[in-house]
């Protein structure tokens, strides 16, 4: 049952009377499987984060944190836990417990939290359009419904997740007849280099003041994905070999990079700062709004990036509001990586091993195609 809280009426009222209207309308969910017991655990996330957001003026040590959490909107966080919790409805659907028993099987396959949770959102927005739906009564045409939904290069992943969830299901005698084989395949829609930063965006970008341009630098030279750019330690370079070893990348998988000169110098300008110790994270933290930058352990994710329309941006989107650049998601990075080992003569095989990708097919879809200048450049070769 999807939970109906105005916020609008609810704000400015103090935070136990937030706490005694959300959990009045939160008492008529039921568990799906367990529907004689109402699920205490929204009790505690309600509590949890009023207890969390609501500050009384006084209780920070500083003006500035008192200022701050004095006038801290707790309708405003109490909005968001409703939508979470609205996005919880696809657990009253009648094929919920085969995307339950998929995920089970994903995680005993090795299969990372974060992909999970992305499997489970795509799956849910099908269980959600489709509530009374068993999971043997799945059509092309509730699929289809779906896929068409999403935007047109978005379109090949979600009938991927589909595909994975309906062959699992026919393997494992769930469903007799897999809807997916009426869908139609789906291309990769191909990666246009005004997909990625050009050469003077990444100048701007790299000239940022310290440390920041040496962290874009190194973004740009090793391809780093934004997890792998978090986690990235002092200790996992080596200058003297010029080799940054990836730790638990994606797909909890680890890797060689070979660093470029610039990748080097930005490494070794950011131990002259005195700033970067031995075993101390590159990517830094301000605890607290403080000025001093914490390395001690890795940045949280939406400590590195929150987006472009967060109104607290994040250290990705500093840097481009900084530099004036035009905004490109932080994987647009990576793409600049391949596409620029690609202009450097690298060939399919030195940029597979380069970037980690799995398969070389992943690497001839996103770099592998001739572009028009490609062959511009040949034919003004030729005699």
């Amino acid at each position: 049952m999807p939970i109906k809280l105005d916020t609008r009426q609810l704000a400015g009222q103090p935070a136990e009377t937030l706490g005694r209207q959300a959990r009045a309308d939160l008492s008529t969910i039921r568990h799906p499987i367990e529907s004689t017991h109402p699920i205490r655990v929204f009790d505690f996330l309600i509590d949890g984060m009023l207890r969390a957001s609501y500050k009384k003026p006084g209780a920070a040590s500083t003006a500035r944190a008192r200022h701050r959490r004095a006038d801290l909107p707790c309708a405003r966080n109490l909005s968001i836990l409703v939508d979470l919790l609205r996005d919880l409805r696809h657990q009253q659907a009648a094929a919920y417990q085969d995307l339950h028993d998929w995920i089970v099987y994903l995680t005993i396959a090795g299969k990372r939290p974060k992909t999970l949770y992305g499997y489970g959102r795509e799956i849910a927005c099908l269980l959600v359009a489709n509530p009374d739906t068993p999971f043997d009564e799945f059509t092309t045409t509730m699929v289809a419904a779906q896929i068409i939904l999403k935007s047109e290069r978005s379109r090949h992943i979600t009938r991927s997740i589909y595909n994975s969830w309906f062959t699992w299901g026919h393997q494992d005698g769930g469903i007799t007849t897999n809807p997916m084989g009426r869908v139609p395949k789906i291309k990769n829609p191909s990666r246009r280099p005004k997909d990625i930063f050009d050469p003077v965006e990444i100048e701007l970008l790299e000239n940022l003041p310290s440390p920041d341009g040496e962290l874009w630098t190194l973004l740009f030279k090793t391809g780093l994905r934004r997890g792998e750019a978090r986690r990235l330690n002092r200790a996992h370079i080596n200058l003297d070999r010029a080799r940054l070893m990836v730790h638990d990348g994606k797909g909890g998988k680890d890797r060689i990079i070979g660093m470029p000169p610039a990748a080097l110098a930005a490494v070794a300008d950011l131990d002259l700062s005195g700033e970067l110790g031995p075993y101390d994270y590159l990517w830094y933290s301000h605890p607290g709004g403080t000025r001093r930058r914490v390395r001690h352990t890795p940045i949280a994710d939406t400590t590195f990036s929150r987006g472009p329309k967060d109104p607290n941006p994040g250290w990705y989107e500093r840097g481009i509001t900084a530099a004036g650049v035009r905004y490109l998601n932080p994987h647009q990075t990576r793409h600049t990586y391949g596409w620029w080992l690609r202009a450097e003569g690298f060939d399919i095989e030195e940029r597979q091993l380069l970037m980690g990708h799995e398969s070389i097919r992943t690497t001839e879809e996103y770099y592998g195609r001739l572009t028009v200048d490609d062959l511009t450049d040949k034919i003004a070769m030729l005699v």
